[in-house]
């Protein structure tokens, strides 16, 4: 039997909201009809009243349906809440051997340390079950944000015509993060809260997921925050939308997350950068929530990963463009005001001929820079056998200006930024991030730095 990919992705993907799919070729090649509905956090689905739930719980799986259930351990995502995903695997050969009515249900259910039940449900209908079905599995995954503490999972298929099911309970464990660094981070959030079906963009920011993590940033004296977010790639991944995808995937719920700061004694002041093209894509000033409907229209008419015939022939002047508006955000603070820029960017590497000229600043007391700098998300481009690979190199760093090495660097990985040495007159701050756990030191020590100020 060919099994099909599960609709499990890892975290750093565009599945990152947990988009609860149907994984058979195409997207809906084998199934049609296929549909979830979601119940509110917290309170029971309406569809389980029509089932006696609880009593097949206490009596077990009594049918002989082909199917399996996953529960993964919780991780860390990079919305910087604990995920869980949870999944239903059926045989093929169930749908093409049912009588071509009704439905297939699929049931989740999660119980609380107090009780409390949050339920989902989704369905096939089986009288659009296509040929060929019979040769692979069925995919059908949850997922959901959910707080330290102990949990029991159940997962169940009902065939709504001849009411045979298939159940069964797990129990799950969510540990807390260990050396937690914002250990208050989840306070006043939901115990579980099941993620919305979403494509890309939605899939990265997650615009259902409201509540904001608790992040208070008390400050000796008024602060002005800019953020400032490099939406291009590298250079030398221009064309490439796994490059593109994947820079977006981390990148928005960073700027989702820092938009929210609790900051009573100052504001927060966002522009999202078009290197490619040299231009402000989005800003938004004094921000108390981001406008998400504007970034997500900015994303769909400006394309990051192309350039026009304009931008190659000034292709030259994109560090220069990046410097320039830096420069903007550095400014001198008002009287009693400080300021602090924070950038998220992945390395950027340019191509030949590129005016690398550093920012004529020096940094002052009022004004910190900070620049969060992710893992370059595409596999690193042959540059050629003249070419060092930072055989001189020390400390992580690199052969040459901007080079720079991941963690278990092994001598092929090696990472251009070039962006980090046009900073370097304002001395940032730098932080080196490959996945969830390093924002989330990273973001902790920028607002340790920022209540200094």
């Amino acid at each position: 039997m060919r099994a099909i990919i599960a609709g499990v992705a890892p975290l750093s993907e565009i599945n990152l909201a947990g988009r609860r799919s149907l994984f058979l070729t195409a997207a809906f090649a084998l199934f049609c009809g296929a549909s979830s509905v979601r119940a509110q956090s917290g309170s029971p689905d309406p569809v389980f009243a029509k089932f006696p739930f609880n009593e097949w719980l206490r009596s077990g799986e009594r049918s002989r349906l082909r199917w399996t259930a996953e529960i993964s351990p919780a991780r860390l995502s990079n919305h910087q809440r604990l995920m869980v995903q949870m999944g239903i695997q059926l045989d093929g050969a169930e749908l093409a051997d049912r009588p071509g009515k009704g439905r297939l249900l699929m049931l989740v259910q999660v119980t609380g340390p107090e009780g409390r039940l949050w339920q989902d449900h989704g369905q096939i209908d089986l009288d659009k079950v296509k040929e060929g079905v019979r040769s692979e599995y069925l995919s059908y995954t949850w997922s959901a944000f959910v707080l330290p503490g102990d949990y029991r999972v159940a997962l169940a298929v009902v065939d709504t015509v001849t009411g045979e099911h298939g159940i069964r309970e797990e129990r799950l464990h969510v540990a807390p993060l260990r050396n937690d660094p914002l250990p208050d981070a989840w306070r006043g959030l939901p115990p579980v809260e099941f993620l919305s079906p979403a494509d890309p963009p939605d899939s990265w920011y997650l615009p259902s997921i409201t509540a904001p993590l608790h992040l208070p940033l008390e400050t000796r004296r008024p602060v002005r925050i800019d953020v400032l977010v490099n939406l291009t790639p590298s250079e030398r991944a221009t064309g490439s939308l796994r490059a593109q995808n994947g820079n977006l995937s981390v990148l928005l719920p960073a700027l989702k997350i820092v938009s929210r700061l609790d900051l009573p004694n100052g504001s927060l002041h966002v522009a999202l950068l078009d290197l490619l093209h040299q231009r402000v894509t989005f800003h938004q000033d004094d921000v108390h929530g981001l406008d998400w409907p504007a970034i997500k229209n900015t994303l769909s008419e400006n394309d990051t990963g192309t350039i026009d015939i304009k931008s190659l022939a000034e292709r030259s002047r994109i560090a220069a463009f990046f410097v320039s508006e830096v420069g903007k955000r550095i400014g001198p603070a008002g009287e009693g005001q400080a300021r602090a820029l924070v950038v998220l960017s992945s390395s950027v590497e340019f191509e030949a001929g590129e005016d690398l000229q550093p920012i004529e600043a020096a940094p002052t007391p009022d004004c910190r820079v900070f620049y969060i700098r992710y893992h370059a998300l595409q596999p690193r481009p042959d540059r050629g056998a003249g070419m060092a690979h930072g055989g001189h190199g020390h400390m992580g760093m690199g052969s040459g200006p901007g080079e720079w090495r991941r963690p278990g660097y092994r001598g092929q990985e090696l990472q251009i930024d070039q962006l980090e040495p046009t900073l370097k007159p304002l001395a940032p701050r730098l932080f080196d991030v490959e996945g969830p756990e390093g924002f989330r030191k990273a973001l902790a020590v920028i607002l340790a730095e920022i209540a200094k100020m």
